[in-house]
């Protein structure tokens, strides 16, 4: 439940508060936002505010500190606020194609489905779901998974997809993004396989997977069942089901 109406009949976003009164769950990103650094995410916007420093006007440059750092956070707000736009925009077409095979979308995505979408064909012979809510009651926790199919080499994977800025053509696939993964998977019956596809933002071309290994996943798993522990804790809430 990821938002709520306010007492003024406004809808916001929920909080710890409304979880203890509604029963609900933290999500998976929740969980990580709170407890763990994500070296990628600190990577990705410590390289934003380089670049904000870098193109910041010239007449800012050399005036007022104060006024400068303002302009640097402002233009670093707005760089990340791109990304997060575009990184929403592809999941959502890409969902849509998953649900509905739907091959034409705004002109801003079209040609990274297009690459998806040749992607799609060669690799993947089921769709079982696409953005999907699952809950694990038995640790306490749920959230959104983008992909749960069969792929024609690796089987019955369940599928994170991640938009970067790819750099000299290779994709970084960070540790944490197992974390995430293997928490999905542990809501799945099946306990599929856990496979990471990155698409590069800079420029359309053919997502490049990861398929992590048992060893990846089991390690994965005892990361985020611990940080949920953590979560736990420090709050001082424990949903119902696990009690």
């Amino acid at each position: 439940m990821h938002t709520t109406l306010g007492a003024n009949g406004v809808e916001r976003n929920t909080t710890l508060r409304d979880a203890r009164k509604l029963g609900l769950m933290p999500s998976v990103t929740t969980i990580f936002k709170d407890v763990m650094i994500n070296h990628g995410v600190d990577r990705w916007y410590k390289d934003l505010l380089i670049q904000a420093g870098y193109t910041v006007p010239d007449s800012f440059r050399h005036g007022d500190y104060e006024n400068y750092k303002t302009r640097v956070m402002e233009d670093a707000g707005e760089f990340s606020r791109a990304a997060r736009e575009f990184g929403t925009g592809v999941h959502g077409v890409l969902d849509e194609f998953n649900t509905s095979r739907k091959l034409n979308c705004a002109d801003a995505y079209q040609a990274w489905l297009e690459q998806y979408v040749t992607w799609f064909e060669a690799n993947i012979e089921r769709v079982y779901f696409s953005e999907e809510t699952l809950v694990n009651a038995k640790v306490g926790y749920a959230g959104t998974t983008d992909l749960h199919a069969r792929h024609k080499t690796h089987g019955d994977v369940v599928i994170d997809f991640k938009t970067q800025q790819v750099k000299k053509d290779k994709p970084t696939f960070y540790k944490e993004w197992i974390y995430q993964l293997a928490a999905y998977r542990e809501c799945i019956e099946s306990k599929p396989q856990c496979l990471s596809v990155a698409i590069n933002s800079l420029k359309a071309e053919a997502p490049v997977e990861k398929l992590w290994s048992d060893s990846d996943t089991e390690m994965g798993w005892g990361v985020f069942v611990r940080a949920c522990e953590i979560w736990q804790l420090q709050r001082g809430y424990v949903p119902a089901e696990v009690r």
